[in-house]
């Protein structure tokens, strides 16, 4: 069985024996029929909803892992799945840029009834569907090169999430070894093309995993610690709470002989509606 867990909260489950394909909610157990999807799939990928799986017309986006290509179909409409080649640029296929291949998207994300995929520090990718799928690149603007200080050449991880139907991206600069220097919350103004800076997400967390994203939860509800993002270390398994007011992050837990190391590749499955998805980026390139 193959799975991939998508926003609201929802599973999309695979069965490559019978290639039963469907979506499922793990707090309410109900499931919504999907055509079935007789293509093969690794153990975990990367799939993406338009809107609520409940409301008519919902588009379900299957991205392969490897090839730039994906599948989708809508949710009460023609039962098949219909496949699309994309062109959103190209990577280098070796370590001195001496050849190239096209681009693979590896993250989905979606925004008032659209998707939207990062590409660059500063560009985004927009789908939409009319109805069929429509590419557009847009220039963002607003980021910092110097952020806070940070000389040009420094590295980042990252997660894009949504919270409360709108895009954001929230990074954690480090130096060398992840030697942690600073971090910084936007929300991707996809209309102004502009990455706005905010400080604080209100009484809420983000609880991220390295492998299969994560979401965001009401904080004081859950004895949570508010406009923090809580984020299990992959390298050595402790957990930090990054601390988006304040600017600051403190490590947590930390695995030693009496205390088991955390998996990386936890599952979150939240009382929520957000979702996101995490990434390893170089910014800029050092000059």
């Amino acid at each position: 069985m193959s799975f991939s867990r998508t926003w609201k909260g929802w599973i999309l489950s695979w069965d490559r024996n019978d290639f039963h394909t469907f979506l499922y909610d793990p707090w309410t157990r109900e499931e919504i029929g999907l055509p079935r999807f007789t293509h093969d799939l690794p153990r975990v990928f990367d799939c993406a909803l338009s809107d609520k799986p409940t409301n008519p017309g919902c588009i379900v986006v299957i991205l392969h892992p490897d090839e730039p290509y994906f599948w989708y179909c809508r949710i009460g409409g023609v039962s098949e799945w219909i496949k699309y080649d994309y062109d959103v640029g190209m990577d280098p296929a070796d370590p001195k840029g001496l050849t190239w291949k096209n681009s693979v998207l590896h993250t989905l994300r979606s925004c008032n009834g659209r998707f939207y995929f990062p590409i660059a520090s500063v560009k985004h990718g927009i789908i939409e569907f009319k109805p069929n799928p429509v590419i557009r690149i847009v220039t963002m603007h607003g980021f910092r090169v110097t952020m806070r200080g940070m000389p040009r050449g420094f590295r980042a991880r990252s997660c894009d999430f949504e919270l409360d139907g709108e895009p954001y991206k929230f990074y954690v600069f480090y130096e060398g070894k992840l030697n942690i220097t600073s971090i910084a919350l936007y929300k991707v103004d996809l209309v102004q093309q502009r990455f706005v800076e905010v400080d604080r997400i209100g009484d809420q967390a983000l609880l991220w995993s390295s492998w299969y994203g994560g979401g965001c939860c009401p904080a004081t509800k859950f004895e949570l610690e508010s406009n923090c993002v809580y984020w299990i270390w992959r390298d050595d398994g402790s957990m930090h709470i990054f601390n988006i007011a304040e600017g600051t992050h403190r490590v947590c837990y930390q695995p030693s002989q009496d205390l088991p190391k955390l998996s990386s590749e936890a599952f979150w499955l939240l009382p929520s509606n957000q979702t996101v998805q995490t990434r390893n980026v170089s910014i800029f390139k050092s000059v």
